[in-house]
């Protein structure tokens, strides 16, 4: 057999450390060679363990070799478990009776080790000190629990088995108790989700730590970690057995190229780590889903199984271990089920077989009671082997339908076990395309969770509308679900509205013809079937009109009521709106947000109310508007000055009046009339809100001179300032006086407080006075934002018979984006009217109603010259931020 260069070299040090290094080193490149041509993953492990344990026990035995006292060295931790990964951490413990002794030489060790450049993490105790500080802390006693001798006197590693025994330390029972604590609170730090948007491969919900926990336990209960033998004593089923172990290697797999691509201990899947493995490991795009998504597709469904795996063992083993000794109280709930000591489950194990609706009625009855802890663990399993009897006549069973609609229909937990179903794999089944959905994801920061877990969630929100805390927080959402006559047909709008994803085509028209046959098969009358599919197909629609229409103007609003048609849809459409942006991403709701439908609401309802046929006409809505805010002002000054008030009122636009009440219109007025704007910008805030418990949003008008690219300063200093500007008018008269209006936010997505408004009055007034436009400083762009970098995509067009063009800008959203769009106005002479911004996860999709430097519309040459010049300069200026 011939020597390691490493066992020539140990005479001397320096060398000794150089070639373990190399050795290291060459080690790391086969294995980067061997992964990505598809070598098993467990060999990979055991090759990187064995080049460790190699080096290590050559070093103990050059600083130990000959010395009195005894030591032995243990490999802990992942070491211990013989599973490292690149950059993984070398957990270490020097056992010794007698450390004083050897402080030389293992001072001599620990730094070689440390010469090695990895990470190390060692400790030097004795047998007791070891059994102290297990017992203190859990997480040393797992590594420990975990370890594996090296080299070294194996008489102290006996004597530390020995400290370390069920018998004297952690008992089953503790033991358990302890890591089940400490996984509730790890899952609580990633909010309990297994399908996050960058899940930790290690310590997310499902993750390596969880098929960890379930081990760890099984080797303190049961004295072995042998899926096998775990079968064998009843602890697992054979399939989860292969759950388990093909789960272990799929997140193995995974980890593994984490760290190769790197170049260190990396954890996190990341964005362009996502990428990049699925590009590398063979995931293609197709045309219905990117590669990287058909990779996550695969991850999330190991990481589904995992954490059912680990939640039936652990709920398995506090029914033996913790509840063992309980006594045991049975209550008949009917002939298939009874509750023991809380716990639902079968009378005996053929009633699934005997009864299949039965699976079905299980999780109506918990939804009709309180009193119901969950499943006993012995009736999942036996759900779970009858899932086959799943099939088109279960489906089609008036029995098994109506159940189902009993249980969208039932007072209690409907989300708690609508997601009991998912996992346990009832739902997937009962309702195939939903199957098809579970754990697919979209490759972009706007939808943050898989489509099955934003489903939950869009239906969990559906809930909380009924709660008194949505009195204040969802007021308008709060009163739609109490006047909806059958909430199912919401909670059934909700299940299918994003159904059709990852099919390729519109998944709005694809998921309403699924529901119009899932709506068929439950007996579900003509009309109702008719409204749950327009529900589906037209989820997207009130968003999108609020966020890209001018939903002040009565044309508008009078289009969106036609297509509505009376005030029940109405309700429905807005509660299944604002429960689908919630559980889209968090980020997405806003006051300004919340803003714009709750105006769309009150506006539709109000045409819905006074007759379709009876239209606002939007001359008279501006005319009747002007005139209550003339009468105001006439109020408060009888000299008032009408033809000074004409005068001004040629500046700002039609919106100023549609959107406004005659008080805001008039306050506005008399400030600005009683104000020079040759001496200085007048500057304005406003929170506008219609009830004193609802959100608001803070406007800013501005009364200021016209000069060539003030649009572009104005957004500089608001961007400063740290506003977020979500609207924008910007109205020029001919005389060089400009009124402009801003709807804005702070840092926290809210309105700003009305005690900071003089404040940052003085403060925007100083920056616009002061400030010339200069270089924008290029802002640094978060770390996901990098990863998802793509061009960004300009289009100008102009509307028939209008003297103004179109602007389209879709780029990634990122730190002063809008001011720098501004800047870019400027530089090419562009006029802006108005603007309107919306923020969709990463990118950001603004239009603005632009003209030429003249006051025309940019004719089809010009409107493409200027739009590859802005495409091309916000490309730029992006990798100059990257």
């Amino acid at each position: 057999m011939q020597k390691s260069p490493l066992a020539e070299s140990a005479s001397a040090r320096p060398n000794s450390v150089a070639v373990a290094r190399a050795e290291i080193d060459a080690n790391t490149r086969e294995l980067d060679q061997r992964y990505w041509q598809r070598a098993d993953v467990v060999e990979l492990l055991d090759s990187r363990t064995r080049l460790f344990d190699q080096i290590l026990r050559q070093f103990f035995s050059t600083h130990f070799k000959g010395v009195e006292a005894r030591i032995c060295l243990l490999a802990v931790g992942g070491f211990g478990r013989a599973e490292l990964f690149p950059g993984s951490d070398i957990d270490i413990c020097l056992l010794t009776d007698n450390a004083d002794a050897l402080k030389e030489p293992i001072g001599h060790f620990l730094r070689d080790l440390f010469d090695l450049k990895v990470e190390i993490g060692y400790s030097v105790r004795t047998p007791d000190e070891c059994r102290e500080q297990a017992q203190a802390d859990i997480t040393i006693a797992t590594a420990l629990f975990e370890r594996r001798l090296l080299t070294g006197d194996a008489s102290l590693a006996t004597d530390l088995a020995r400290k370390l025994g069920p018998d004297s330390l952690w008992p089953g029972n503790e033991f358990f108790r302890a890591k089940r604590d400490e996984q509730i609170k790890r899952h609580e730090r990633f909010d309990n989700v297994d399908y996050g948007l960058e899940p930790n491969i290690k310590s997310s919900p499902g993750g390596l730590r969880d098929y960890q926990t379930a081990i760890w336990v099984c080797h303190r209960q049961f004295g072995t970690t042998s899926p096998d033998v775990l079968v064998d004593l009843g602890v697992l089923t054979a399939e989860e057995k292969d759950w388990l172990v093909e789960g272990r290697r799929f997140l193995w797999w995974v980890r593994f190229g984490l760290h190769l691509l790197s170049g260190r201990k990396e954890d996190r899947l990341q964005f362009q780590l996502q990428r990049e493995l699925a590009k590398r490991l063979g995931f293609a795009d197709t045309q219905a889903q990117l590669g990287v998504e058909r990779f996550m597709h695969l991850y999330y469904k190991h990481v589904l199984a995992l954490r059912e795996v680990n939640d039936i063992l652990l709920q398995d083993f506090e029914e033996r271990i913790l509840s063992g000794g309980d006594v045991h109280q049975i209550e008949p709930i009917n002939p298939r089920f009874q509750l023991h000591n809380t716990w639902i489950e079968t009378v005996d194990d053929g009633v699934f077989a005997h009864t299949p609706d039965a699976m079905m009625e299980l999780f109506v009855i918990m939804a009709n009671r309180r009193d119901i802890s969950g499943v006993r663990a012995s009736t999942i399993r036996l759900l779970r082997e009858n899932l086959h009897r799943v099939d088109d006549q279960f489906r089609a069973s008036p029995e098994v339908t109506g159940l189902f609609m009993d249980l969208l229909r039932a007072p209690h937990t409907l989300v708690s076990q609508l997601t009991r179903m998912r996992r346990y794999g009832l739902l997937g089944r009962y309702i195939p395309e939903f199957g098809r959905v579970i754990g697919q994801m979209q490759h972009d920061l706007f939808h943050i969770y898989t489509v099955d877990a934003h489903t939950m969630m869009v239906i969990r929100n559906m809930r909380r509308f009924f709660y008194r805390s949505a009195d204040k927080a969802f007021p308008v959402a709060a009163h739609c679900v109490r006047q909806i006559p059958k909430i199912e047909l919401l909670y059934i709008a909700g299940l299918y509205h994003d159904i059709a994803k990852g099919r390729g085509g519109d998944h709005s028209e694809l998921g309403a013809y699924d529901v119009r046959r899932f709506c068929g098969r439950h007996g579900i009358s003509a009309a109702d079937t008719d409204l749950v599919c327009w529900l589906v197909e037209k989820h997207l629609y009130m968003s999108s009109v609020a966020q890209r229409q001018d939903i002040y103007d009565p044309d508008v609003v009078h289009t969106f009521a036609t297509e509505v048609k009376s005030e029940r849809r109405l309700d429905y459409l807005y509660a299944l709106t604002v429960a689908d942006i919630n559980a889209t991403n968090p980020n997405l709701w806003n006051s300004y947000r919340a803003t714009l439908l709750r105006h769309l609401y009150g506006a539709t309802r109000r045409a819905l109310r006074r007759g379709l046929e009876s239209p606002l006409d939007r001359a008279a809505t501006l005319e009747a508007s002007r005139e209550s805010a003339e009468e105001r002002l006439r109020s408060a000054d009888p000299d008032l000055d009408r033809n000074h008030l004409i005068k001004f009122w040629e500046i700002p636009g039609e919106e100023f009046f549609l959107r406004h009440s005659a008080r805001q219109i008039a306050n506005v007025t008399l400030a600005c009339m009683a104000h020079d704007p040759a001496t200085s910008p007048l500057v304005l805030l406003d929170n506008t809100t219609a009830r004193v418990d609802e959100d608001a949003v803070t406007e800013l008008h501005l009364y200021i001179l016209d000069e060539p690219g003030l649009f572009g300063r104005i957004t500089a200093a608001l961007d400063h300032l740290h506003l977020s500007v979500y609207e924008a008018s910007v109205n020029t008269a001919t005389n060089g006086l400009c009124f402009n209006s801003f709807v804005i936010l702070n840092d926290a997505n809210a309105a700003i407080p009305a005690r900071e408004h003089p404040r940052l009055t003085a403060q925007i007034t100083t920056l616009l006075v002061t400030q010339g436009q200069k270089g924008l400083p290029l802002k640094r762009v978060p770390r996901q934002m990098k990863q998802l970098s793509r061009r960004s995509e300009c289009t100008i067009s102009t509307p028939p018979g209008a003297d103004w063009s179109v602007l389209m800008v879709n780029a990634l959203d990122r730190p002063g984006l809008l001011a720098e769009i501004g800047a870019l106005l400027q530089s090419f002479q562009v006029t802006v009217l108005r603007a309107r911004i919306a923020t969709l996860g990463e990118r950001a999709e603004d239009l603005f109603d632009i003209q030429t430097a003249s006051r025309t519309s940019y004719d089809p040459a010009a409107a493409y010259d200027l739009s590859q010049a802005i495409r091309q300069a916000l490309d730029w200026h992006m990798q100059k931020a990257i």
